[in-house]
């Protein structure tokens, strides 16, 4: 009877510690979701600084542009935004496109295009859009390209002209990811 009883302490004593580690283990465990969730965050901010240094130093050197001949030319977008409405992360890349026409006598020139997030991606057909003419702004947005949050949000892109007018286009795209 003592050997059972032993045998049957130690068991006990084994369950204890088995709950106890496994409490530990989920603490842990939601320590880390807390951790990466923190990290996804920063990632963005660091994203949303970048989108900013890069549009100071265009501003910069865009600024010298202006400077040697006044343009005459005119940046216009007819819409300048667009809602994706609701995508899944597992849905992928979703894309749009703008026109941006010149209206102005010179040839519209345009500068590096500036997302604010990493996950927004913009391109644009010519750099150099004669007057009358028209250029294609496609963006794309990658919902898998960082933790993004569930729910409603927009993100811009910034597009440096030398129209002195109209001297940084921002076009805006809105999302919201379900499930």
């Amino acid at each position: 009877m003592d050997k059972r009883n032993i045998v049957i302490g130690l068991l006990a004593t084994i369950a204890v510690l088995l709950l106890i580690v496994g409490a530990a283990v989920m603490d842990t465990s939601t320590s880390i979701v807390r951790l990466e969730s923190r990290i996804d965050h920063l990632d963005e901010e660091v994203d949303e600084t970048a989108t900013n240094v890069k549009k100071l130093l265009s501003r910069a050197s865009s600024a010298g542009m202006e400077k040697m001949a006044p343009s005459k030319a005119k940046a216009e977008v007819a819409v300048s935004e667009y809602d994706f409405g609701k995508i899944t992360k597992g849905g992928g890349k979703v894309s749009t496109t703008f026109a941006l026409t010149n209206t102005g006598k010179d040839a519209l020139t345009v500068g590096d295009i500036v997302t604010s997030c990493g996950c927004t991606s913009a391109t644009i057909d010519k750099t150099s859009v004669p007057a009358g003419e028209r250029a294609t702004v496609t963006v794309t947005f990658d919902p898998n390209f960082h933790e993004e949050p569930q729910g409603r949000f927009s993100r811009s892109v910034f597009i440096p002209t030398n129209d002195p007018n109209n001297q940084e286009i921002e076009l805006k795209i809105s999302v919201e990811i379900i499930g």
